[in-house]
């Protein structure tokens, strides 16, 4: 029950969005949108440890391995829980937890194509800043967050492939869920790294969201950080 209700509470941060592609992006973008377009999951093997806080629980800190090679049904593997092997009915409970799309550099390329301002951010960057997402972009349950969420993309120039390194989702609306929860404010943070083939990948990501939960104040942060990938395609 445990890795299950965490697990479920973090898989709209892990999932890194989907929605479509506005028109009408400059150069630079559409250099960036090729290489995200041209992106897979499946490539390539990694490892995902994840850090889960909230008002009220203990700090919990999951490590689980992703092989695109098994079985969709067993792609996720639990490998420990608080740094000690877990549990079978933790295993099993993991198995079964909802999971959102595999992180990947390639979903950006639903997004980062919207009209956005641009400005130079230091030697060798580029800061895009969207007003908002494109509908369906960042869904949480059945809410679309993202007609009241604004994002920057920070694109690293420095290289022969400019690519995203950092975005930032920030919300400047609240909302309801299933009549039961309330998010007042909410920060997301994702950053990606090249590996040396010249593949991108989610380095690491975090949120921080306050609310209330059946009329109860709190605040939940999480954080992931992804290591170890392995080329297996």
């Amino acid at each position: 029950m445990i890795v299950r209700k965490f697990v479920s509470a973090v898989a709209f941060v892990l999932a890194m969005f989907g929605a479509s592609a506005v028109a009408r992006a400059d150069e630079l973008q559409n250099q960036v949108l090729a290489v995200a377009r041209a992106a897979r999951s499946d490539t390539h093997s990694f490892r995902r440890n994840l850090t889960i806080e909230r008002t009220g629980a203990a700090r919990k800190v999951f490590s689980e391995q992703y092989d695109p090679r098994r079985p969709a049904a067993q792609q996720w593997t639990l490998v420990s829980v608080d740094g000690r092997a877990p549990t079978a009915q933790e295993i099993e409970q993991s198995r079964k937890a909802k999971r959102g799309p595999v992180p990947s550099y390639g979903q950006l390329a639903d997004w980062f194509g919207a009209p956005a301002s641009r400005s130079e951010h230091g030697p060798g960057y580029v800061l895009y800043r969207f007003a908002r997402l494109p509908a369906g972009a960042l869904k949480i349950g059945s809410h679309d967050a993202s007609p009241d969420t604004q994002a920057e993309a920070l694109v690293n120039t420095k290289g022969t492939q400019p690519f995203v390194e950092q975005i930032r989702f920030v919300s400047n609306k609240g909302f309801s869920m299933m009549l039961v929860a309330s998010i007042k404010s909410m920060a997301i943070t994702g950053r990606y790294r090249m590996l040396p083939d010249g593949l991108v990948v989610p380095a690491d990501s975090s949120s921080d969201m306050a609310g209330s939960l059946l009329g109860k104040s709190g605040q939940m942060r999480t954080s992931a950080t992804y290591s170890d990938f392995q080329k297996v395609r």
